[in-house]
């Protein structure tokens, strides 16, 4: 009884501390992800390799990329984390949740918790789709797979 009593008064601490990592400002990965950051969704016509690719060629030649990161446990899934100003937390930090399709493309969804940065979720997708094009209004024209993906907001 007694070790059931400790247990939930360490669970409820740890809870307490959580919260208060949050209301102390400091803005997590997965506080970023809810509906209300969502800023893009997009479908990216290659693979997490071809990400990859396009991300270190993208650094050599202009000197800023995104930053990939594949999920640990589920090969399907990963990021990438652009931050808005060097050493950004996550309350200025592009991320993008990406998932692997059956099909061979990327299903994107970028999260911001800063308003207006339209033109840099179009730099990091310009990265992907023309790496090397430093400015990404002078990138050829984007292609989409067709389906039938109808992204939310662009």
């Amino acid at each position: 009884m007694k070790k059931g009593i400790i247990i939930l008064a360490g669970l409820a601490g740890l809870a307490a501390l959580a919260g208060c990592a949050a209301q102390n400002g400091q803005l997590r990965e997965d506080d970023l992800r809810r509906s209300v950051y969502l800023q893009s969704e997009r479908r990216i016509n290659t693979d997490f390799v071809g990400i990859q690719r396009a991300l270190f060629k993208h650094q050599a030649e202009c000197g800023k990329a995104a930053v990939f990161k594949m999920d640990e446990r589920q090969a399907s899934y990963g990021t990438l984390r652009y931050p808005l100003e060097e050493g950004a937390g996550w309350e200025k930090t592009i991320l993008v949740d990406l998932t692997l399709m059956q099909k061979g493309w990327v299903d994107a969804k970028v999260y911001s918790y800063q308003a207006g940065v339209q033109q840099q979720i179009k730099e990091i997708f310009t990265s992907i789709r023309a790496p090397g094009i430093c400015n990404p209004d002078e990138a050829p024209k984007e292609v989409q797979p067709e389906d039938d993906f109808k992204p939310v907001a662009q």
